[in-house]
């Protein structure tokens, strides 16, 4: 009986055609064409959902940053005692721009403040000296006008001027009226000056006390800073940095149980090596006997006689036995 394929039937005889007539191969053309004609297609729509989906992840992962970093900012203790002292250094330092801060500078200030109204007073009495002195001179006119007055006066009444005369004496009353009122002013500028003559020499007085007692104090407090840095730096060598202190105890912690950990396996490495030393002294042993038994037997003439030996055929139980152990330490 015939069984033979016809030959487009056969197997193998595909690969006799052409590969662009192979079916397979053209349904794979055609789906890489229609793969190619879409990415070709919608490229407009995939780079901005790709542009839009690379910056939504970087500002995802800036804002869980910054959520992070105000997380350990409200719950590390040490982080938030930073921020509160950079802050008060940073306030600090921008009020002592406007603000003198500190307390040698504040009585500094103190004292140039005073030494300007010292001065202003100075000033102040001199005006006040001065008026006095116009004062004076003012009287001193009236007196000598209202002399001149009253000789005329009497001038006329001699020459039998009735209405001169009381002309020239009316004018003599009224500069004698003006300097019975400026008598007080001239007595009153005269104890002012004097008392702010006073005030201002005891200013002058306190002004030159405060320079010394500022100048001393300034020096001490020098001194006492240099001292006092000292010393801080003694006791930080004494009593040491908290910080630094916390990270040195677990670091010396770190050490101590790395030193333990390669301690114990230095003490299981000799444990080990110690075994291995005794069975290696037990085998190096009964190596030793066995050569000095066959030593013996070659000096006595039995070493051919040892060699010529055959062993006793085993049983087919013993054979079986000797194959399964065999067989087990191979799987072992």
């Amino acid at each position: 009986m015939n069984t033979s394929f016809p030959s487009e039937l056969k197997p193998g005889l595909s690969g006799t055609l052409p590969k662009w007539q192979q079916p397979e191969k053209v349904a794979g053309w055609v789906f890489l064409g229609g793969v190619v004609a879409a990415g070709v297609y919608s490229w407009g729509t995939i780079v901005p959902f790709l542009v839009d989906v690379v910056f939504d992840t970087v500002k995802l992962g800036i804002g869980l940053g910054v959520l992070f970093g105000a997380f350990l900012l409200f719950t590390t203790p040490r982080i938030k005692a930073g921020f509160w002292y950079a802050g008060q250094r940073i306030f600090r330092t921008a009020a002592g721009i406007f603000v003198n801060t500190d307390p040698i500078g504040i009585m500094e200030d103190y004292i140039r403040s005073t030494s300007q109204e010292a001065r202003k007073m100075e000033e102040e009495v001199g005006h006040v000296e001065g008026a006095h002195e116009l004062v004076k001179r003012k009287l001193e006119a009236n007196t000598l006008q209202m002399r001149e007055y009253l000789a005329l006066a009497d001038a006329a009444t001699r020459q039998r001027e009735p209405d001169a005369a009381e002309s020239y004496a009316s004018r003599a009353a009224q500069l004698q009226d003006y300097n019975q009122r400026l008598l007080p002013m001239l007595t009153t500028t005269q104890n002012v000056s004097l008392v702010m003559r006073q005030i201002l020499k005891a200013a002058l007085r306190q002004i030159d006390n405060s320079k010394f007692k500022v100048g001393l104090l300034k020096d001490e407090y020098e001194l006492v800073k240099r001292t006092s840095s000292g010393m801080r730096a003694a006791m930080n060598i004494l009593r040491g940095d908290p910080d630094k202190k916390y990270f040195f105890d677990l670091a010396t912690d770190r050490v101590a149980q790395d030193m333990a950990q390669q301690l114990g396996q230095i003490k299981q490495a000799m444990r080990y090596s110690q075994e291995f030393v005794k069975e290696m002294d037990i085998q190096n042993g009964v190596m030793s006997e066995k050569g000095q038994r066959l030593l013996e037997k070659y000096q006595k003439g039995e070493f051919n006689a040892l060699l010529d030996e055959k062993p006793a055929p085993m049983t087919t139980a013993q054979t079986r036995t000797a194959t399964t152990d065999a067989y087990r330490s191979l799987l072992d």
